[in-house]
């Protein structure tokens, strides 16, 4: 069937991260209208749609409702309820479902990455204290505990670096499964965003570097120099994940590469993650742009890298200190969210230059973030 999807008609979308609303900017500026549903009526999405479905309880009238009216379903953040994506079953949606049930799932997406020969941490499932007792001791300390179904909150997850720990995952023990997982410290991460389109061709985007700061917000920052082999295999991996599942749409693979040069695959995820708002300052083509003609049954557009760029999120407390440079860095875009639903994040600065060791140090001298030494 013909995925051809003209302008004028309605495209549903459901996500109630910042990149809902930048990827309704952006059907609209593709001649789109847009329907938009969430169970949150601050949701940023909202104040970019045409028709607004808010739930109220748990009937879901509303999201039958928002079923019914666009042509052409997508969504930007993984971590939707289970519920939804059981009824997204029957919907026009060109994504489908199956990486939506994989992000959500550890168990299931390590599944998924075992099958395909992707080298991976070794793991364990548990649901007991004894049993993550026994699991850290097989696969040695330091490891990481974290719930099985990731949309679970960060603070839920923890690092055991010997047995003196394990009183820490107490409250985590409620007769739910655990993942009991080896955890590298030092280890850099990696990030690649694909889009795939109708016709199975995949855009790749340029490999990016990420690492998680203060209140668990993400920056990004575009890689440099990398070896040859090491972007191959992780070029190689993103391009096998969408060819595999038959996913269209956005997409993103997170990589760890340790200290001692193994690189594993840390996640695969569905639709359009915040740290991929780096491209909008690197590339030819914005990550929602391209998503929406692959969903579309457009062409997809080659992408092509212009610049360095550094993508820091920014908290309320840091903007005072941020206002300072407003008038003074010709070089970086502010983004205020002004949406208390997003916080603790406040928005965000792309700061743009000819490399990204350049643009830290800048970053570092403005005062404004905090650093590792």
């Amino acid at each position: 069937m013909s995925l051809e999807f003209l302008p004028g008609s309605t495209i549903g979308i459901l996500g109630d991260g910042v990149t809902s609303r930048t990827l309704a900017q952006s059907a609209h500026n593709m001649g789109y209208n847009v329907a938009a549903y969430s169970t949150k009526p601050d949701a940023p999405v909202l104040a970019e749609a045409d028709y607004r479905f808010v739930e109220q309880g748990n009937q879901q009238t509303e999201f039958d409702s928002f079923m019914a009216l666009p042509s052409m379903i997508t969504y930007t953040s993984s971590w939707l309820p289970a519920n939804m994506i059981t009824g997204l079953q029957s919907a026009r949606l060109p994504q489908g479902t199956e990486l939506l049930e994989l992000t959500d799932d550890h168990a299931l997406g390590r599944a998924f990455s075992e099958a395909q020969s992707f080298n991976i941490l070794p793991y364990a499932t548990v649901s007991s204290l004894d049993e993550v007792a026994h699991a850290a001791a097989e696969l040695g300390y330091p490891v990481v505990v974290k719930p099985i179904f990731k949309h679970k909150h960060h603070d839920d997850t923890v690092i055991l670096r010997g047995d003196w720990d394990l009183g820490l995952v107490a409250p985590m023990i409620d007769g739910g499964t655990l993942i009991v997982e080896t955890w590298l410290d030092d280890a850099q991460e990696f990030a690649m965003t694909a889009v795939r389109g109708v016709n199975g061709d995949i855009k790749t985007y340029p490999l990016r570097q990420t690492m998680v700061a203060q209140q668990h917000l993400r920056r990004a920052w575009t890689v440099g120099d990398i070896a040859d082999d090491l972007m191959t295999v992780m070029l190689g991996v993103t391009e096998r994940v969408g060819d595999v599942l038959q996913y269209i749409g956005a997409y993103n693979v997170a990589f760890f590469y340790s200290a001692t040069g193994n690189l594993y695959v840390r996640d695969i995820a569905a639709g359009i993650p915040p740290t991929a708002t780096l491209y909008d300052a690197t590339t030819n083509v914005s990550v929602a742009e391209q998503h929406l003609r692959a969903i579309t049954g457009q062409a997809l557009t080659d992408v092509f890298m212009s610049q360095a760029a550094v993508y820091m999120p920014f908290t309320t407390d840091q903007i005072d200190a941020l206002s300072r440079h407003w008038g003074i860095q010709s070089n970086w875009k502010f983004a205020f969210y002004q949406n208390d639903m997003m916080l603790p994040q406040a928005g965000h600065v792309l700061a743009c230059g000819s490399s990204a060791n350049q643009l830290f140090n800048q970053l570092h001298v403005a005062g404004v973030w905090e650093f590792e030494e």
